[in-house]
């Protein structure tokens, strides 16, 4: 392959998986920074046509010239920011260098591929195109579920819920949807199924629970018979599509939610019950408030202030 193909092949390709990469991650970018990334891409991939530059092809050089790479396509956002970019960019490149390396084993001849005697020479720019659209098929399918379900995982918050001295701890997710509030009191509300919530309730409450639909717990509250949690009660209406529903919850002893930063703990808090479901994968059983979160944090800037 002559240099000047090889180059341009590989502006073509680092462009690509620069727009993947930013495409994966969310960020916005700028077509012109895409393309003078590619082009430096493009320009260290062609140096290693000389044995004078050699050195600069060593696995620590690589890395290093992968983040400026990165640097120079989107910018410096922090340092958080720009290793996620850096590893979901090696994570196309493994994914489009694979596919199109299986989609060359895919359609040899032969029953075997000798790796030591595949070189670019080989490829023919049809079957690099054709791997390279089977690679970019599989990251748009797969690749930003993955990276949904990396970045979900980081609104992910242990909580404890204390109730008629029995505790129950749960994984929630951080629902940034979840404005709701209880009408009286105006407390934050957080959604808990109730199969992990009876652990904690008595068992009239827990038999009530189960002998009526969710839909005629509140209109039969009256054949509960735990009154300690009827006087909890609390009704909380929510927007559905087309309709205004009810949920029904109670104020807890104490919750407590547990962040990298310490344990926020509140008693201003509701804990509505829903029947059913709310991670199809089983990852978390409880959505919690952001507004729990929040107030947390202003109180430690008035503390600070004060």
């Amino acid at each position: 392959m002559y240099i000047d193909i090889l180059f341009m092949v590989n502006i073509v390709m680092n462009s690509i998986i620069l727009w993947l990469t930013a495409w994966g991650a969310g960020v916005s970018y700028k077509s012109w920074r895409i393309l003078l990334a590619a082009i430096l891409g493009g320009v260290y991939v062609v140096s290693g046509i000389w044995p004078e530059f050699v050195v600069v092809h060593y696995a620590p050089v690589k890395l290093l010239v992968s983040c400026l790479i990165v640097f120079t396509a989107f910018g410096f956002k922090s340092i958080r920011t720009h290793l996620l970019l850096v590893g979901i960019f090696y994570i196309i490149s493994f994914i489009l260098g694979g596919a199109i390396v299986g989609w060359l084993y895919f359609w040899q001849n032969s029953s075997y591929i000798q790796m030591s005697e595949l070189r670019m020479n080989m490829i023919s720019l049809g079957s690099l195109a054709a791997g390279s659209l089977v690679g970019i098929v599989l990251i748009l399918i797969v690749m930003r579920r993955i990276i949904s379900r990396m970045l979900r995982a980081n609104n992910f918050y242990p909580i404890k819920i204390d109730y008629a001295d029995r505790q129950v701890e749960l994984v929630s997710i951080l629902d940034t949807g979840n404005s709701l509030y209880t009408v009286m009191g105006r407390k934050p509300v957080i959604v808990v199924e109730r199969s992990k919530i009876e652990t904690i309730l008595s068992d009239l409450t827990v038999s009530f629970l189960k002998e009526n639909e969710a839909e005629l717990w509140l209109t039969h509250l009256d054949q509960c018979l735990d009154h300690d949690w009827l006087s909890r009660i609390q009704v909380i209406p929510y927007q559905a599509i087309g309709s205004t529903n009810m949920l029904i919850g109670f104020r807890p002893d104490k919750l407590t939610v547990i962040t990298k930063s310490g344990e926020i703990t509140t008693t201003e808090v509701v804990v509505a019950i829903y029947n059913g479901h709310l991670s199809s994968d089983g990852a978390y059983t409880a959505l919690l408030n952001p507004l729990i979160i929040n107030n947390a944090i202003r109180n430690e800037e008035v503390g600070v202030c004060a």
